[in-house]
């Protein structure tokens, strides 16, 4: 049952969650000084919740997706495989009210009042996002890359924000502009990828009755409207390292390095993709590179220490 269980919640995901949470406190915030509101406690009970909401919407989404995992993922199925469909809704819930109950704690201790009603807003739209709008084109990437993007986003609310006072306010601002920009990079990166993984699961969907992106247009137009954001994600990555090139070698050379180069590699793989599997190598090149991108934040961080040494 244990297997099954960490498989149900994948676990590795919960892990890179946790890991990219705690980079930024300690590659980013803690190393520059930054203001910032969360003491270990509470900085790690924002990571709970981040888990939490994270793991019960991989449960939800398998309990709805038995059907087309049968056809696309039979290997990854758990429910009915050591977890019943009871377990996994009781679960579900639990990881519900563990999430709420995080960020009630979590927003109170910041001073957040009713921002705590943010956990309890995600898990719904996940739950939406499973039972419904996965199987309608674009709306449903849109929401799930906005939900992958939250971990790092709700740091700048819970923990920069908070720690604003009139003397600080540039250097929180500036904060709250490089996390958002990390942010960004999660999300559109997830957004290509979740298009991407629509295409390996064509088979399946479409015999559930998915709308999917992949499933309602060519081949070709679904290949154009990805490159399409390949190219803005790879545009944003030139011009970053335009800008930062003359004053910060280190992080601009990770950046050509580690994301624009594999996003150009990931374009060109993209127009010689035919098979399931191909797709499948596509989004695990895509996760690499989202990872990638968030490892740029200690070449940062040093850039800045030696710049002010």
């Amino acid at each position: 049952m244990v297997a099954s269980l960490l498989k149900l919640i994948r676990w590795p995901n919960l892990l890179m969650i946790a890991f990219i949470q705690y980079l930024i406190r300690y590659s980013l915030i803690i190393p520059l000084n930054l203001p910032h509101a969360l003491d270990e406690f509470y900085y790690g009970l924002g990571v709970l919740c981040s888990i939490l909401l994270a793991a019960g919407g991989y449960i939800v989404n398998d309990i709805y997706d038995l059907e087309t995992d049968a056809h696309n993922k039979p290997d990854r199925i758990s429910i009915g495989k050591g977890i019943s469909l009871n377990v996994a809704w009781n679960l579900y819930f639990i990881s519900l009210l563990g999430a709420t109950a995080s960020a009630y704690f979590l927003s109170d201790f910041a001073g957040l009042d009713n921002l705590w009603l943010i956990a309890p807003l995600a898990s719904i739209l996940l739950y939406l996002y499973a039972s419904d709008l996965k199987k309608r084109a674009v709306l449903g990437n849109l929401l799930v890359s906005f939900l992958s993007a939250m971990p790092v986003f709700l740091i700048a609310i819970f923990d920069i924000l908070p720690a604003a006072t009139a003397e600080n306010a540039e250097q929180v601002r500036q904060s709250f502009e490089v996390i958002i920009a990390y942010a960004l990079f999660a999300f559109w990166t997830t957004l290509i990828r979740e298009l991407i993984k629509d295409a390996e699961d064509r088979k399946g969907d479409r015999l559930s009755g998915y709308k999917t992106l992949a499933i309602i247009v060519s081949e070709k137009a679904f290949k154009v409207i990805v490159s399409a954001l390949l190219l803005v994600l790879i545009g944003a990555l030139t011009f970053y390292v335009n800008r930062t090139w003359p004053y910060d070698k280190t992080s601009s050379l990770y950046v050509i390095l580690a994301t624009i180069l594999p996003s150009l590699y990931i374009f060109f793989k993209l127009w010689q993709a035919k098979e399931s599997v191909h797709y499948k190598q596509l989004s695990t090149s895509l996760k690499l590179l989202m990872l990638l991108g968030i490892l740029s934040m200690p070449f940062f961080t040093l850039s800045l220490i030696y710049q002010w040494l």
